[in-house]
């Protein structure tokens, strides 16, 4: 049986939400990542994560694109995006980007993460809070446009990945582990 979209939209967000906030993943990779194994997209986990690890932050810590939509434009591609060379076959994910970054910037007032937190710029764990709202969000909107331009994508979803919620004690012990497998 296939699973309700709206709520595999809230899994995905749910997700992203929870890697975030557990420090095992930023924003950028949080969204990429989620979106990739939870609607099984071609992306070994680690490539998705390496992919993403420069744009958290805005653009490497400059604090421009907000990342958890930079992650989003990337799941878009992976799902959405041209395969091959050639005129007027990237037009779908282009469009699906545009409406992406409109709803982000029509939800929380701008795509730029400097001005996105602005206001929490002195408190780290409000910083940190808000920053987990945006990644959250970003995830499920970017899930909803995959979804309304492939619902076949609903029947492959990975609903135990996307269940999951990691205490913050055992996401301390995974990156520690991951520190041994380099």
């Amino acid at each position: 049986m296939n699973p309700d979209p709206e709520k595999l939209i809230d899994l995905i967000g749910a997700r992203a939400k929870n890697l975030f906030l557990t420090g095992q993943l930023l924003c950028t990779e949080a969204v990429l990542t989620v979106i990739n194994q939870g609607l099984k997209g071609d992306l070994p986990p680690e490539l998705a994560i390496r992919i993403a690890s420069g744009l958290p932050e805005g653009l490497g810590g400059s604090a421009c694109l907000c990342g958890a939509l930079n992650g989003g434009v990337l799941a878009l591609g992976l799902f959405l995006g041209r395969n091959r060379p050639g005129f007027g076959n990237g037009n779908r994910v282009r469009r699906s980007a545009r409406i992406l970054h409109d709803r982000f910037r029509e939800t929380f007032g701008g795509t730029c993460c400097r001005n996105l937190t602005r206001d929490f710029r002195h408190d780290r764990d409000l910083h940190f809070k808000h920053c987990a709202e945006l990644t959250a969000e970003a995830a499920r909107m970017t899930a909803r446009i995959i979804l309304h331009e492939r619902p076949d994508v609903v029947k492959q979803a990975d609903t135990a990945f996307l269940q999951q919620v990691d205490a913050t004690s055992r996401a301390r012990l995974k990156k520690i582990a991951g520190l041994f497998q380099r």
